[in-house]
């Protein structure tokens, strides 16, 4: 979808009070725009000592005055409503395209780059709905009104005033095509900015511990520097639209005024062709060329929301554009009894190959580890077994049937993950734990609690699970680890990968988990990447990797009865 077409969509969503917003505006132009008219009657009235008309034609301005206030308020809020409903929309639509996108679109992007898309372009883009449709609006009616106007007051001189607004356009068009590449590489360098800060924040436990402070700064200066640069140039040269047509009218209102002061003088001769001019006349028809021109200064005006907001936008659209996870298995498993890959191929880069014609048949209830050098292939299987990633040639089959043939919700479901990063989010101890199963009952949660032993710690703390813990703050690394730990627990799932998931644990915790495991998967699949072999010996099969292919399998046993390529790695861990 094109960012016109999605924009449109946002605000056709909101017909209803488009149209209202439209009506508030148009009345309050109106009784804006009717002003000079009146006035200027009201000068010619007193100048005739008229007093009844000229009261009467001052009380009706004041009233328009009030009327008009009203339906302003009126038609901001409805537009400022509009903008936030518009906004909300294309927050959901964001936040759902960040969980249905396939993983491999999250490595070509930063963390900072989607915080981007989720805040400052949001804010951008609402802002330029505001901005500028508030000024369309009122511009757009302010325009047809006043020239209705004029040329009621004097039609030779609104003939003049509509020949030379063409000036007023082509300048401040030409100025806006200049400073259009400056916001694409504003916008571009923000994102890098708040990737930069994000990355910084998340890991400045790892930036101090290295004395990397001052390498971090540099290079956020560096980034910095270049916005400063760029947006500098993008105001710089905004900042010469407003004052160029500004000057472009102030010169169409003097040389208007200057050809009615000359009308005045020859007011009998031209009441023959219907363009009599009176003091009031001019003064009216003064002020409608400035309330003429008023809307294209004001568009001017808010090019910079206009241009930012376009950027932000065409951001925003470019992700929303991008496909989503493919599901178009129909297959649904109740139990996976076997996962087979059969000659399947897989690299992230064309240009360097990783797994080569891989061949493995897991069978149901068996433990399997996975080991190998970093870079040989491990964690990728796992990424190809969840269907985060798709095989370039071959085929992984559960149960014989394609992973492509069944849905990824119902072969996901069969899954339960315990990785090396943890992942905790901002609530109760119980709420992470109860994340993947918040239906869960208490003598479920309790038994998950206890061969995970978390409770070794939470009875410890002041609040017990309803403590409140975040991603860094509250707990230890390895008590987060736990937590992950007794949240696959809970789920009670048919097939467990481990990604070295006691790594962050102390000996004693680490054999209390590996012995829960044993108890809790002894009907289970089990799938361990390993870098501590000391965890895998009671594995009933050792699979070791190197440059993406099988070199050696066995138990721990036999592998080390051959004295290759697992032996050598065992032996290099504890000589």
């Amino acid at each position: 979808m094109t960012s016109k077409k999605r924009i449109l969509r946002y605000l056709g969503l909101e017909k209803t009070l488009l149209i209202v917003s439209v009506i508030f505006g148009m009345v309050f132009v109106i009784s804006q725009m009717s002003q000079p008219f009146i006035l200027g009657l009201t000068l010619d009235y007193a100048k005739q000592n008229n007093n009844q008309a000229f009261y009467i034609t001052l009380i009706v301005s004041l009233c328009l005055s009030v009327i008009g206030t009203i339906f302003d308020y009126f038609f901001e809020y409805f537009v400022g409503k509009i903008a936030q409903r518009s906004i909300k929309r294309m927050r959901d639509e964001v936040f759902n395209k960040i969980n249905s996108i396939p993983l491999k679109d999250f490595d070509t992007r930063s963390y900072g780059d989607l915080l981007q898309l989720e805040l400052r372009d949001m804010e951008s883009v609402s802002t330029g709905i505001f901005a500028v449709f508030k000024t369309l609006v009122q511009g757009v009616f302010t325009i047809v009104i006043t020239i209705i106007m004029m040329f009621m007051v004097n039609w030779i001189l609104a003939v003049g005033v509509i020949i030379l607004t063409p000036l007023s356009v082509l300048m401040s068009s030409f100025v806006a095509r200049k400073n259009h590449k400056y916001f694409k590489k504003q916008a571009e360098l923000q994102s890098k900015l708040s990737a930069a800060s994000l990355e910084t924040i998340e890991n400045i436990d790892i930036v101090q511990s290295m004395n990397y402070e001052d390498e971090s700064l540099k290079n956020f200066n560096k980034i910095n520097y270049k916005l400063n640069k760029e947006g500098k140039l993008a105001q710089f040269s905004a900042s010469w639209i407003n004052p160029s047509t500004r000057l472009v009218n102030n010169t169409i209102y003097i040389l208007i005024g200057i050809a009615g002061i000359i009308m005045l003088a020859y007011d009998a001769k031209l009441a023959l062709i219907l363009a009599v001019m009176s003091i009031g006349k001019l003064s009216s028809f003064l002020s409608y060329t400035t309330q003429y021109s008023k809307p294209f200064n004001e568009i001017s005006s808010v090019i910079t929301e206009f241009e930012t907001a376009k950027f932000s936008f065409n951001r925003i659209n470019e992700f929303l554009n991008l496909d989503n996870a493919i599901d178009d298995g129909k297959e649904d498993i109740k139990d996976i009894k076997s996962i087979k890959f059969d000659n399947m191929s897989f690299s992230y880069n064309p240009e360097r190959e990783l797994i080569k014609d891989f061949s493995l048949e897991i069978t149901k209830g068996s433990k399997v580890a996975i080991v190998g050098p970093t870079g040989a292939g491990k964690t990728t299987l796992i990424n190809l077994i969840m269907r985060f990633y798709e095989p370039i040639d071959g085929k992984i089959l559960f149960n014989d049937i394609s992973s492509k043939d069944i849905s990824l919700s119902n072969l996901r479901k069969h899954f339960g993950m315990v990785l090396q990063d943890t992942w905790i989010f901002s609530g109760t101890i119980l709420d992470n734990i109860k994340y993947a199963k918040p239906n869960a009952t208490n003598e479920e949660i309790e038994l998950a609690i206890a061969k995970s032993h978390v409770d070794s710690f939470i009875n410890s703390l002041p609040d017990g699970l309803n403590t409140n813990i975040t991603s860094k703050e509250g707990l230890s690394e390895g008590q987060r680890q736990m937590i992950s730990i007794a949240r696959v627990m809970l789920v009670n799932p048919e097939i467990v990968i481990l990604d070295e998931a006691t790594s962050n644990i102390d000996t004693r915790s680490e054999k209390l988990i590996t012995d829960s495991f044993d108890e809790m998967m002894k009907s289970k699949t089990s799938i361990v990447i390993a870098h501590r072999l000391s965890t895998i010996k009671q594995a009933d099969i050792i699979i070791v990797l190197k440059d993406g292919h099988i070199i050696e399998t066995g138990n721990h046993k036999e592998l080390m009865n051959k004295q290759g390529f697992y032996y050598k790695m065992y032996s290099s861990q504890y000589k």
